[in-house]
């Protein structure tokens, strides 16, 4: 009421939104010297992918570095309203691999077990080299590169060289 006996009123309607349900599939692991590869599993679609080692979509491990990076999915709807969903990605280090050093050996030398990959495990290849054994006959007189590769419980793989000479 005013001071007159005169009332009035007004009523306005406000419409309210539904937050968006975003849901984020799980990633796993991956090593470090793994492909860039582009991220999936935002529900709905059309959201933005974010996070350490996320460029326009994509995830790559060796930006992000060795360990657990959370990746973040935000999505708006057509009326404004937002929400995000997270997972983790694992970025795991490649192993460190060693090689010893060979000595040279004459062609007509028998057959011997390659040794001085570090960590134990791997597996060795080059000319001359089968099952871990070196045939100096085989592989002929040169110069030739042994090469120890070691993967690790995490899938990670690394590998190191070294020359053999054949006399």
């Amino acid at each position: 009421n005013d001071g007159s006996g005169c009332s009035g009123s007004a009523t306005s309607s406000i419409t309210v939104y539904a937050t968006p349900v975003v849901t984020l599939g799980t990633f796993g692991s991956m090593c470090i010297n793994g492909t860039a590869f582009m991220l999936t599993g935002g529900a709905p679609s059309g959201g933005i992918y974010s996070g350490p080692g996320v460029a326009n979509g994509s995830f790559d491990p060796s930006t992000a570095g060795v360990g657990t990076h959370t990746i973040q999915y935000n999505y708006t709807d057509g009326s404004g309203c937002s929400a995000s969903a997270t997972s983790a990605i694992i970025v795991n280090a490649t192993p460190v691999v060693t090689l010893g050093t060979f000595s040279a050996v004459c062609s007509n030398a028998s057959t011997f077990s390659l040794t001085g990959g570090s960590p134990s495990g791997g597996i060795y290849s080059g000319n001359g080299v089968a099952s871990g054994n070196f045939n100096p006959a085989a592989a002929g007189a040169a110069t030739h590169t042994i090469q120890y590769s070691y993967t690790d419980g995490n899938g990670c793989s690394s590998s190191a060289s070294a020359s053999i000479t054949v006399n």
